[in-house]
């Protein structure tokens, strides 16, 4: 894990609650101390994010990682990238697509619009495992993120 790191805030923004379930099971598995919070849709997230509307309660905490599916109902994900990119006080935050998507032109919006990482959802919890070991083993133990 990053050494400046005690504890990893982590937004996951996916709208498959199979999906969320894996993640929620792998991550409570993996040896490093982290907080994963799970919002349903990319509208959601903003609000989360500027704590208004359902978390005008929420201590203002950004999230150090930003895990976003492409496709969600009502506002996608490459939208939900485009605000984030654009706003001053949420640029920094690392967003990985997490999707079931490997379409290159999906791959290359990603990357314009600001992604720091694409990564292709497995079909199986094995799979999922396996990705999210290595996901651990970048973003938690050799990538400096910000603060």
């Amino acid at each position: 894990m990053n050494k400046s790191y005690g504890h990893l805030n982590i937004l996951l923004v996916d709208d498959n609650e199979d999906d969320i379930v894996m993640v929620k099971k792998v991550f409570s598995g993996m040896g490093t101390r982290h907080h994963l919070e799970t919002i349903l849709n990319a509208r959601a997230a903003l609000d989360y994010l500027h704590c208004r509307g359902d978390y005008a309660g929420r201590k203002a905490v950004l999230p150090d990682l930003l895990l976003l599916d492409i496709n969600m109902p009502s506002m996608d994900g490459f939208s939900l990238l485009r605000v984030l990119k654009a706003s001053p006080a949420l640029r920094k935050i690392p967003v990985i697509m997490l999707t079931t998507s490997c379409a290159q032109d999906d791959i290359v919006r990603s990357y314009e619009n600001g992604a720091a990482s694409f990564i292709t959802k497995p079909d199986s919890f094995e799979g999922f495992k396996n990705l999210l070991d290595r996901f651990g083993d970048y973003w938690l133990s050799v990538s400096a993120l910000p603060q």
